[in-house]
């Protein structure tokens, strides 16, 4: 399989990279879901098992005047990840071109390829933009302890990772505030505020010639996730603020026909679009036809 993907969005020349896979356990991503539904509804995608395999895909953008990419992989948080930097060499993309990173959010698998394994900037000429929000709430320790506390203990090490990724591009770093709910990082590049899976996780919208796509990180982890919006995943820091999130996210995809990168939609290259189903929504891969 390819590492790259080449699509465009209007006059944005994008990139889809593989950063390699992971199996999650069904539980964790539906983890109010009964066993007999979950495997139900993987069994009618085609997934036979009780875990799910998703690819970890980034985006690349080239606008002409910078060379953006969104969100920098896992690296080798898993034995199965680490493969960005590859997939960039053979789209001829070089990381020292790359003068912007936008982190969605600062999980292990968006931020984990930060660094080369010197621990020295794997992106050393970008800026790097990531909410205020979100660096503050991994660089605090009142937080930290909060989190120990509750049901997120299980992902303690998480700040340690966080802050481990994030010190060392601290002088790279461009923190997002936000005046209302978007900001502006380029001409056809925007951030939304959608908080919920962390407190400063953020969408990115590309738009330019009438197209538009949103990356949406990981405002939800699998496409069941729109044809089941009560089911949880087990990594929301904050599920109620998640749910408000998700529905203004799926319902502007839904209404204007939006291009949707999910970065851990299957199969690779992880794109396509999304239309109203029942209560939730549907997902449908870039290359599936419609009947």
């Amino acid at each position: 399989m390819n590492g790259y993907y080449r699509f465009a969005v209007g006059s944005l020349a994008c990139t889809s990279l593989l950063d390699g896979f992971h199996a999650y356990a069904w539980k964790d991503f539906f983890s109010n879901a009964s066993r007999e539904e979950a495997l139900a509804a993987l069994a009618s995608r085609g997934v036979t098992g009780e875990s799910i395999e998703t690819p970890y895909s980034y985006l690349y953008v080239d606008t002409g005047d910078h060379q953006v990419l969104i969100d920098a992989g896992a690296g080798p948080f898993f034995p199965t990840t680490g493969r960005l930097l590859a997939s960039m060499a053979e789209a001829e993309i070089s990381p020292a071109e790359v003068d912007t990173v936008i982190i969605t959010h600062a999980h292990p698998d968006h931020i984990g390829g930060l660094l080369r394994e010197d621990r020295s900037p794997a992106f050393p000429n970008a800026a790097h933009y990531v909410s205020k929000r979100e660096w503050d709430y991994w660089f605090s320790d009142e937080e930290r302890a909060k989190a120990g506390q509750g049901p997120q203990k299980a992902f303690d090490m998480f700040f340690d990772f966080a802050r481990g990724q994030l010190e060392p591009v601290r002088h790279l770093a461009r923190p997002v505030e936000f005046a209302g709910e978007q900001a502006a990082i380029y001409p056809g590049i925007a951030v939304f505020r959608a908080p919920g899976h962390t407190p400063g996780h953020m969408v990115v919208q590309l738009s330019s010639g009438g197209e538009r796509l949103l990356y949406i990180g990981d405002a939800v982890l699998s496409p069941l996730h729109l044809e089941h919006p009560g089911w949880l995943p087990i990594y929301d820091i904050q599920p109620e603020e998640a749910e408000v999130s998700k529905r203004l996210i799926f319902d502007m995809a839904s209404s204007e026909s939006c291009l949707v990168m999910g970065q851990h939609f299957p199969p690779f290259p992880s794109l396509g679009r999304v239309s109203r189903r029942r209560e939730g929504w549907e997902w449908r891969p870039l290359w599936l036809k419609e009947d």
